[in-house]
């Protein structure tokens, strides 16, 4: 996640997971902490809290959205007032308040907030910027030297992140939920007999404590690298 941080424009960031959201402080010293969905309206209350937020300030926030993954559209089919149609064809149009997009090579990603996180967010004094996860991922990739053939994992808990390319262009961004380090295993397996990519090197970022995936990733890759 720090190489996601440090392509931030604004030091406070709220990250809004399927599961939960974190709320990220990149000051000196750097705070964070992720909270599990519940009931009631937690985002707005520990985001008041964590940041000691008073109505009298405007402080810029960074919101990064991480909730879905986004729409691929190509840019010359893509119409801003048309974003939501996109987003109907994958998701419930229905449970979506506001939707943005933003560039990536040849194609427009097409990412949204859906209602619930919209009014949580509205009861913040904040002025915020959104961003994509994923076009974070984009530019973190894009700023190193890396191999042609890659496929970035990041393993969260419950589910995976898989952002893949082939002779350097992007081919694959998608999220695969999992039971057991065995799943995981097989979706990156998975993903590299599909794309074609037997000497991809695949590198894993793990947010998850002494994981099991990481001794099954010695035992059946190669060229990998694991970062805690």
């Amino acid at each position: 996640m720090k190489e996601l941080i440090d392509l931030l424009s604004y030091d406070k960031s709220i990250w809004l997971y399927p599961n939960g959201f974190c709320l990220l402080n990149g000051g000196s010293p750097v705070r964070q902490q992720f909270y599990r969905y519940r009931d009631g309206d937690i985002l707005s209350v520990k985001a008041k809290e964590f940041f000691s937020l008073s109505s009298s300030e405007a402080t810029d926030i960074e919101i990064v959205v991480a909730n879905e993954p986004p729409i691929i559209v190509p840019k010359e089919l893509f119409q801003e007032e048309d974003a939501l149609k996109f987003a109907d064809l994958q998701y419930d149009a229905g449970k979506i308040s506001r939707s943005f997009s933003c560039d990536m090579e040849a194609y427009k990603l097409v990412y949204f907030l859906y209602q619930n996180e919209q009014n949580a967010l509205d009861r913040l004094p904040l002025v915020k910027h959104y961003t994509s996860y994923w076009d974070l991922i984009h530019k973190h990739i894009s700023k190193k030297q890396q191999a042609q053939n890659l496929i970035w994992v990041a393993e969260h808990e419950l589910y995976l992140d898989m952002y893949v390319e082939k002779k350097g262009k992007a081919v694959l961004l998608n999220r695969f939920d999992y039971v057991t380090a065995e799943d995981k295993l097989y979706h990156i397996l998975n993903v590299r007999h599909q794309c074609q990519l037997g000497d991809a090197h695949i590198t894993i970022v793990s947010n998850i404590h002494r994981s099991p995936l990481k001794t099954l990733v010695k035992k059946y890759l190669d060229n990998y690298s694991w970062i805690d």
